[in-house]
């Protein structure tokens, strides 16, 4: 069994496919974050929406506070 090593030309015949999908992955997860109200961070969907904020590459300052972390602190309900 022998593999054939992967030319240059193969590499940049799949980097448009590549550059479109990962652009298309970012706004698709952007518009979710944006237009989805932001879930406690404590439980499952808190989660799934701190991977979706990574996805949408929405870091820092950009995030939206969950609404159990008040003012920066913690509050428990």
């Amino acid at each position: 069994m022998t593999t054939e090593p992967i030319s240059l030309q193969a590499i940049f015949d799949i980097a448009p496919l590549v550059i479109d999908t990962a652009f298309a992955i970012i706004a698709l997860a952007s518009a979710i974050a944006a237009l989805t109200p932001t879930p406690r961070d404590d439980d499952f969907w808190g989660r799934a929406y701190g991977v979706l904020e990574i996805l949408a590459l929405n870091i820092g300052q950009a995030k939206q506070v969950p609404p159990n972390r008040v003012g920066g602190r913690f509050t428990p309900s």
